[in-house]
C-alpha cells in the first residue's frame, strides 16, 4: 500500500487531488492528511509525524498542487521501490550538486525532469529531460513536488526537522542524505502536472546558506564526476550564475550580495567573470537605491 502524506492549506486543492488519486493511482492507497492552516509546522515536522501514522510500505509525500496524468501509476513506483538500492524517487532533480550556491536545477547538463507545469497565465510547459533514454533516471538531489520512498528508508534518515523549519531545501536535504547510501531517481514513466510556479525570496536564500553549510564536506557530488578542471570552471559558472539572479530577482541583503561578489571576485580574480561581477555590482547598486531597497 501506498501512504499519501499531504501539507495541506487549502481544502480545495486537497479534495482534487485526492480525487485525481483515488482515479490513477491503481493500487491501495491511504490519506495521511495534516491541516496546516492553524498549527503552521514545518514541512519537515508534519512530514516526519504523518509518516509515523503511516499504514503503507511505501511512503508518498506530495504537494496539494500535483495532478497525476498517467494512469496506474502505482503500480510502477512501487515496483522501482521494491529494488533494495532505490532511495527517494521524485518528477524533478539533478545528476549533481555543486559547491556554489545553487538549487537542484542549477545547470542543465545536470537536470533530469518528467512533468508538466502550469503558469499563472494558464500556458503550460512540459519539462522533459531523459538523455539516456531510460525509466529512471538516477540523479543525486529531487525537487520536492512528490517524493516517494519506503517507509524504512524514511524510518533510517527522516526529515531534518532541526534544521529546515520552514518549507524550503528540505527536499534537497533528505534526497542528499539518502543518496549518500542509496540511488535516487527521477521516474520517467510517470507524469505528473505542476500547478504552482516555485518563489524564490528570503527563505529560500536562508535555507540555501543552511544546506551548503550543513553538506560543505561533500560537496560538490555527482553521479558521474568530471576532471577536477570542468569541476573548477562549472563552481565558477555556477557561483556567477547565482549572485547574478540575486542581483536580479531582488533576493536578500544588498550585503550579503556584495559579500559573495567579494567571495567570488577573491577567488577567481584572473577570471572574465569578476569584472562582470563588477559590472553589475554597480549597475544593481543603482537600480536598487532608485528602487528604495538600499
Amino acid at each position: 500500500m501506498i501512504s499519501i502524506i499531504v501539507c495541506s492549506i487549502s481544502p480545495a486543492r486537497l479534495a482534487q487531488f485526492r480525487e485525481n488519486v483515488l482515479a490513477t493511482i491503481g493500487v491501495p492507497c491511504e490519506f495521511i492528511i495534516h491541516d496546516n492552516r492553524e498549527t503552521g509546522y514545518s514541512i519537515t515536522h508534519v512530514y516526519n509525524l504523518c509518516a509515523e501514522k503511516a499504514q503503507g510500505e511505501f511512503l508518498c509525500f506530495a504537494h496539494e498542487d500535483i495532478f497525476f496524468r498517467t494512469q496506474n501509476w502505482g503500480a510502477g513506483i512501487e515496483s522501482l521501490l521494491r529494488k533494495p538500492t532505490t532511495g527517494v524517487v521524485g518528477f524533478a532533480g539533478s545528476t549533481a550538486k555543486l559547491a556554489s550556491y545553487s538549487g537542484w536545477g542549477a545547470m542543465k547538463q545536470y537536470t533530469r525532469y518528467n512533468y508538466v507545469q502550469r503558469f499563472k497565465d494558464g500556458s503550460i510547459k512540459y519539462f522533459v529531460s531523459n538523455p539516456d533514454k531510460v525509466p529512471a533516471s538516477p540523479v543525486i538531489v529531487l525537487d520536492g513536488m512528490c517524493l516517494f520512498m519506503r517507509r524504512e528508508v524514511w524510518a533510517e534518515f527522516r526529515f531534518d526537522e532541526a534544521l529546515f523549519r520552514g518549507f524550503h531545501l528540505y527536499d534537497l536535504d533528505i534526497s542528499m542524505t539518502v543518496g549518500q547510501k542509496y540511488v535516487n531517481y527521477v521516474t520517467n514513466d510517470v507524469l505528473v502536472e505542476h500547478f504552482s510556479e516555485g518563489a524564490y525570496n528570503q527563505s529560500w536564500l536562508d535555507d540555501t546558506v543552511l544546506f551548503h553549510k550543513k553538506w560543505v564536506d561533500r560537496l560538490p557530488f555527482y553521479i558521474d564526476s568530471p576532471s577536477p578542471i570542468v569541476s573548477y570552471f562549472r563552481e565558477i559558472k555556477m557561483s556567477f550564475l547565482f549572485i547574478r539572479m540575486l542581483m536580479k530577482k531582488r533576493i536578500g541583503s544588498w550585503s550579503f550580495i556584495e559579500r559573495c561578489c567579494r567571495e567570488h571576485i577573491k577567488r577567481y580574480y584572473w577570471h572574465i567573470s569578476s569584472l562582470k561581477l563588477l559590472q553589475r555590482l554597480w549597475k544593481y547598486k543603482r537600480q536598487w537605491r532608485r528602487e528604495g531597497l538600499l
